[in-house]
């Protein structure tokens, strides 16, 4: 998420379970059966700020959610380390594996922060088939006019980072509580939110999907390894004939 100031530093996991209760980060990444463990390369920092929430009465059993802390702007320096880890690389590594990423915005600061940016540019690069852009709580907006100036800020940010001649689409949604019940451009949100629950719930069919573009992604990867690995290969023995057939010619030199 991006806006206002997070609330919490931590990466919330929320996964489904017959009984409600919390795990800490040591805990979590000690748990292969999780697959977490992989959060441990990047140091006891980020560690000690995940999280694990099993709950009871969830709407699905078939996926576990992962809430990332919100981004805000960086004082200076180098924002990635400022909270004590590689926030961008936690980021990536969790984006790889997930099956659905959804980015939402809030009105306040719609794409402005430059941490958000930098997310953009070197954590979601290349999941775009699997990424949701969403501008939350547009029901704040009171004018029309308040509305377009945030949603017209968030497609110009957006278009510094995403290097594509046309934007994704934005989904515009609100949370439902009873003032969305009706209203002039209300039930608009009340679809948009909809679709974007709709994607959420996905998932686990989009798993399969994503499992081969990983496959893909990993053998184009190891192609290209296996054709420099063939080159260095040729060029090292080209390089020791040529080296034996000098060494042969100086020595029938050295013999007549």
């Amino acid at each position: 998420t991006a806006g206002v100031a997070p609330t919490d530093d931590s990466f919330t996991i929320v996964a489904p379970g017959p009984a409600d209760h919390d795990r800490d980060g040591p805990a979590l990444v000690s748990d292969p059966d999780l697959g977490f463990e992989g959060l441990r390369s990047f140091g006891p920092n980020l560690v000690h700020h995940t999280q694990l929430k099993i709950r009871s009465g969830l709407a699905t059993n078939a996926f576990m959610m992962v809430d990332s802390p919100g981004m805000i702007d960086s004082p200076g320096g180098d924002g990635r380390w400022e909270r004590g880890y590689d926030f961008e690389a936690a980021v990536r590594w969790l984006a790889e594996r997930a099956d659905v990423i959804l980015l939402f915005f809030d009105p306040d600061k719609p794409g402005t922060t430059g941490e958000t940016l930098s997310i953009l540019t070197n954590s979601l690069a290349g999941t775009d088939h699997k990424l949701h852009i969403v501008l939350n709580k547009a029901d704040r907006f009171e004018r029309i006019h308040d509305f377009a100036r945030a949603y017209g800020a968030l497609c110009w940010n957006l278009s510094k980072v995403i290097p594509r001649k046309d934007l994704p689409r934005i989904y515009t949604m609100c949370l439902p509580t009873a003032r969305t019940k009706g209203g002039l451009g209300l039930d608009d949100l009340d679809r948009s939110r909809e679709e974007v629950v709709g994607h959420a719930f996905a998932a686990p069919a989009r798993r399969l999907d994503n499992a081969v573009t990983r496959l893909r992604d990993s053998a184009a990867t190891l192609l290209v390894h296996a054709k420099v690995a063939h080159h260095a290969r040729t060029q090292a023995t080209w390089a020791k004939l040529s080296l034996y057939a000098t060494t042969s010619a100086a020595a029938a030199a050295l013999a007549a």
